[in-house]
């Protein structure tokens, strides 16, 4: 048998022992991150329409950043106190809230302001969604539902790309004479009802028992606590890394490339497959070279395709190197999630979660706003090499920080029924 059929059995025996919340949050995940999708491919392309610079556009996108580093902190807290479905739940609607605000006004403070809601609402649902799914799962089938976890967002990215590519020109078909401006605002106002949608998958969880750590569990030691620093650090630098080019992807290829929304939407929805597609093969990569190991490696490897983005000037090479640098880069999430929430104790996992989202998301407003300074004095190539540096820093002193560390750390975590799977439908306990 094959390494790929392998791989492919393998994952479809761990996936059998994924519990009903765990499911169900996945599909609440798919939706949420289709509007996400949607999105991606058209907000920025939305402002600069309506005669935003891109100047705007970075503040724009850094206030989102800070909404999400001011929710934090509040959102582990009430993680652990007010439950993981409910938190998670919160935030989708005030992700929808802010998506809905954005794209029905083009005024600077309501544009702004509703992209600081979108962020508090993000932070709830992305601080609450790794300890929920640790809760409601055992080590045996933890990699791989992490791994699907992080591919179900990748394949909702595909589906609201192509989406978010394809609802402008549609419109424009079927309205003669419609402007680009009303088409992107249409497409935006269906992506916002989608990120919204993301609160009914899990309203079918009520009553749901969920531990509350922060109360049950004993204190960490030191040891324990000290393992935050490395892991926040890597957040930050990633975050800053990433600030500096990600959002500025779509107009990257349109100002370079001169590029249609209709081809960015499909350039995104590939890598998306590509990084989905390398998601689900890495836990059986990694259960050979260990999850540090794997995911260190991907993101070296993400390295030269990145600085390839900066110089180059051939299209086909350029969306090439675009696809490889999501598909290794995005590919190390899931495996690094999995490994940090393994290395600490239950009650460490939510504070880890809201400081790592807080860091992260301060070092992508940071950067996101000097980028779209820079990219208007500099050009497009100068951000692509700064984030090539603040990857390779992160990826080396995170290693260095743990690769003494087992990579399997588990106390008893406390499941709920649901995850032990009693009622029949998830895992069971080891």
């Amino acid at each position: 048998m094959t390494a790929v059929a392998n791989a492919l059995r393998e994952f479809r025996d761990a996936a059998r022992l994924f519990s009903r919340a765990a499911r169900l949050y996945l599909g609440a995940e798919f939706l949420l991150w289709t509007g996400h999708g949607i999105f991606s491919v058209l907000f920025n392309l939305y402002l600069v329409e309506a005669g935003a610079s891109e100047a705007f556009v970075g503040r724009a996108i850094a206030a989102g950043g800070m909404g999400m580093v001011v929710a934090a902190l509040p959102a582990g807290w009430l993680a652990d106190r007010w439950g993981r479905r409910r938190t998670l739940m919160l935030g989708a609607t005030l992700d929808g809230l802010g998506h809905l605000l954005r794209a029905f006004s083009i005024a600077g403070p309501l544009v702004l302001g509703a992209s600081f809601v979108t962020g508090i609402g993000q932070a709830f649902f992305q601080i609450a969604a790794v300890p929920f799914l640790t809760d409601h799962s055992t080590p045996r089938e933890r990699t791989h539902l992490f791994s699907m976890f992080f591919a179900s967002a990748l394949l909702a990215g595909v589906f609201g790309n192509a989406v978010g590519g394809a609802l402008p020109d549609l419109a424009r078909a079927l309205v003669p004479g419609l402007s680009w401006f009303v088409a992107y605002r249409s497409a935006l106002v269906v992506g916002a009802f989608c990120a919204a949608a993301a609160a009914l998958p899990l309203l079918a969880l009520r009553g749901l028992a969920e531990p509350r750590h922060a109360l049950e569990s004993p204190p960490p030691t030191a040891h324990e606590s000290g393992r935050l620093f490395p892991i926040a650090l890597n957040a930050a630098l990633i975050g800053a890394g990433a600030g500096f080019v990600i959002p500025f992807m779509n107009l990257y290829f349109k100002d370079r490339f001169a590029c249609t929304s209709a081809q960015i939407g499909s350039y995104f929805s590939i890598a998306q497959i590509f990084t989905a597609v390398a998601a689900l093969s890495a836990p059986a990569i990694a259960r050979r070279f260990g999850k540090l190991r794997t995911a260190v490696a991907a993101e070296l490897l993400s390295l030269p395709f990145l600085v390839t983005l900066g110089g180059e000037s051939h299209l086909p090479i350029a969306v090439t190197a675009f696809w490889f640098r999501a598909m290794f880069m995005q590919a190390s999430t899931p495996l690094l999630q999995a490994f940090v929430m393994e290395v600490l104790p239950p009650g460490l996992r939510a504070r880890s979660s809201s400081l790592n989202n807080m860091l992260w998301n301060l070092g992508w407003a940071v950067s996101a706003t000097f980028a779209g300074a820079v990219l208007e004095r500099f050009g497009n190539a100068v951000p692509f090499y700064c984030t090539a540096l603040l990857y390779l820093i992160a990826a080396v002193t995170f290693y260095l920080a743990f690769r003494g560390t087992p990579e399997s750390n588990e106390r008893p975590v406390g499941l709920s029924e649901e995850a032990k799977g009693r009622r029949g439908e998830g895992a069971s306990s080891d």
